[in-house]
């Protein structure tokens, strides 16, 4: 029987160079540590306890602490005996070696209590029943005790390895049955030794005399080990070796995680997590999103969206006027809503839950008329059972797509959860609905169009980063801007449009902001709207602009948007940003755009647009609103 570092012998056909099992969690590394480490928590979570307390601490320790370090060393200098070895494992394993042949290594360790800790640590090698096995041995199972474990795939587990230069964790616990175990584990490279190839994933552990591995008990912890890495009370400790990082930053980064994806747990005293002496909890969490949530972190290879948890919180705990939907809806089970909307929310975000409380992503129903924030959670353990199964392998999204293998399971997944969105849409978009009154003013709008032209410049100033945009008459030539349409027996713009997409003709602009044909009478012409019940009113927040205006009279079913770039001359040119999406808020359709301009929106009493443009709009601008004709409709 031997205790230490196993290096054995591979049959692997080929070399591995690399550690796919671990890519997914690179890029956000802190954020998905911290998810999968708290979620597997919470699913050890013990029956007789109602809070999950986590810490997380950072200690730089001699390396001679490290369990048995001569032979990862030696693993890693048989893999850069290769030849020709690849760049990017040459000097994974170079810097390896060098962190632990030097004399202090920096250590994180994450500790749970309340939970079972890990079971099954004595059972066989290979028992598919013990959670032990399936967290140090298996790869894709996270043998977890319920079917409504937040972690269902077992690739989790692999988080902590992103965040180790050695890709080597620790595993110790105490179990509910008071069993102790202890046991490492080094995801590294192909080795050869000696001539002989070595496997590359390689585990810490006591070799018995049948070639089994099994953990350390408590006794031979005890004798072997640094205090550090024991483990006294029931939980579990995940110690990750070999980390570098700005501790403040990283800290940050783990602090906005917690608080993004549990916030809903910590508001319940459900949850504690001391993250470097900094304690989030249901006492501190609002001073804590407050000191370190201003600034949201985004990872683009993530679908959770940084930025709105103190509204989430808000709407959560009641400090905003919310409306609770709960309904079991055919076809997609019981579903539960929770929502908050109007001027003083920020974007137009739902943050979809899972029953055990961590939120998967954020959505975003931009077909909404208001700014809202809400809460999506599974109404019952069967949808949320359902929910689980088509979560992707980072639990952030629900995918049925990736999840579900068989043809059949697959399309009646797809159109379950097709279902489930479609609920929460229409409870946003009814809920968020602008109502028209009699006059024409857009309920919910005071707060950023002008409503009335005889405004003060008092009253004009309190409107918060308000744009208002007179019409004015255009004073150079103009584009074609929609296609060939008919509607409601309308005969609108036919065979006009030109090859090139330019008017040949020569304008000039008269009368009621008409364009008079030239003699040819070929080419399209722009008759201007200068007539409203209220002139285009906008709001501009960075990259878009939200624009209400209403038409006195109108005998088409649609009309057309330009935006104009306005120099500090007041000369008029065509050079603004591209356009990349228009959206009709009344009736949530996307509206169509050619040439830069938004086209064939169907003619409301109010219409109200939100246009999006490929960068940040910084000139002055103006707006047209117009219908095309062809010159032939001159008599």
């Amino acid at each position: 029987m031997s205790i230490g570092w196993q290096l054995t012998h591979s049959s692997v056909i080929g070399n591995e160079f690399i550690d796919g099992s671990t890519e997914i969690f690179k890029s956000g590394k802190w954020a998905f540590l911290t998810r999968e480490v708290i979620q597997n928590s919470l699913d050890a979570l013990r029956e007789d306890e109602t809070k999950l307390i986590v810490k997380m601490e950072l200690n730089d320790i001699r390396t001679d602490r490290i369990p048995d370090r001569e032979n990862i060393i030696k693993h890693l200098s048989g893999t850069l005996s290769i030849s020709s070895l690849p760049e990017r494992c040459k000097g994974f394993t170079e810097n390896a070696k060098k962190m632990l042949e030097n004399d202090v290594i920096r250590v994180l360790k994450i500790s749970d209590y309340n939970t079972k800790g890990i079971t099954g640590s004595e059972k066989k090698n290979g028992d598919p029943d013990s959670a032990w096995n399936a967290l140090v041995y298996d790869e894709g199972n996270s043998q977890k005790n319920s079917e409504n474990a937040t972690g269902s795939f077992g690739t989790g587990k692999n988080a902590p390895f992103a965040l180790s230069g050695l890709n080597t964790v620790f595993y110790a616990t105490k179990d509910q049955y008071g069993i102790n175990a202890f046991q490492g584990v080094a995801k590294l490279f192909t080795s050869y030794i000696d001539n002989k190839k070595l496997d590359r994933k390689i585990y810490y552990a006591k070799k018995t005399e049948d070639g089994s591995l099994r953990p350390l008990n408590k006794d031979e912890s005890n004798e072997l080990l640094d205090p550090f890495f024991n483990r006294n009370e029931i939980g579990s400790d995940v110690i990750i070796v070999g980390v570098d990082f700005d501790k403040q930053q990283t800290k940050k980064e783990i602090i906005q995680s917690v608080v993004e994806n549990f916030f809903v747990l910590v508001a319940e005293n459900k949850l504690e997590v001391d993250v470097f002496d900094e304690v989030i909890k249901k006492e501190t969490l609002v001073n804590i999103i407050n000191k370190y949530c201003e600034t949201p972190i985004e990872y683009t290879n993530s679908n959770i969206k940084y930025g709105f948890v103190k509204q989430y919180l808000g709407v959560y705990t009641g400090e905003y006027e919310r409306r609770v939907f709960e309904e079991d809806v055919v076809g997609a089970g019981k579903l539960k809503l929770m929502i908050a909307k109007g001027s003083d929310l920020n974007g137009k975000w739902v943050a979809m839950f899972r029953t055990k409380g961590m939120k998967i992503f954020d959505n975003n129903i931009r077909t909404a008329q208001q700014n809202y924030s809400a809460l999506f959670f599974p109404g019952d353990d069967e949808v949320d059972r359902f929910l689980r199964k088509i979560e992707n392998p980072t639990h952030d999204f629900f995918d049925p797509e990736i999840r579900i293998a068989n043809a059949y399971e697959k399309e009646q997944a797809i159109q379950r959860y097709k279902k489930i969105k479609q609920w929460i849409k229409k409870k946003i978009e009814e809920y968020t609905e602008i109502i028209v009154n009699e006059n024409d003013y857009l309920e919910g709008m005071e707060e950023y169009i002008q409503l009335d032209d005889n405004e003060t410049e008092e009253s004009a100033a309190a409107i918060p980063e308000v744009e208002i945009v007179n019409y004015e008459t255009k004073l150079k030539k103009t584009m074609p801007q929609i296609q060939d349409k008919s509607k409601g027996g309308i005969e609108f713009t036919t065979k006009f449009t030109p090859d090139d997409g330019v008017s040949k003709t020569k304008h000039k602009f008269e009368g009621e902001g008409t364009d008079e044909p030239g003699t040819d009478k070929k080419g399209l012409v722009k008759d201007y709207h200068n007539s409203f019940k209220f002139k285009p009113r906008t709001v501009i927040n960075d990259n878009k602009i939200k624009l209400a205006f209403a038409l006195d009279e109108y005998d088409n079913i649609t009309t057309n948007i330009e935006i104009l770039s306005v120099g500090e001359d007041d000369s008029v040119t065509e050079e603004i940003p591209r356009i990349v999406e228009a959206i009709d808020l009344v009736t949530g359709e996307d509206l169509e755009i050619k040439n830069n301009a938004v086209v064939n929106i169907p003619v409301a009493s109010t219409n109200l647009i939100e246009i999006q443009f490929e960068r940040k709009f910084e000139s002055r601008y103006k707006i047209n609103v117009y219908q095309v004709r062809g010159d032939e409709d001159e008599d």
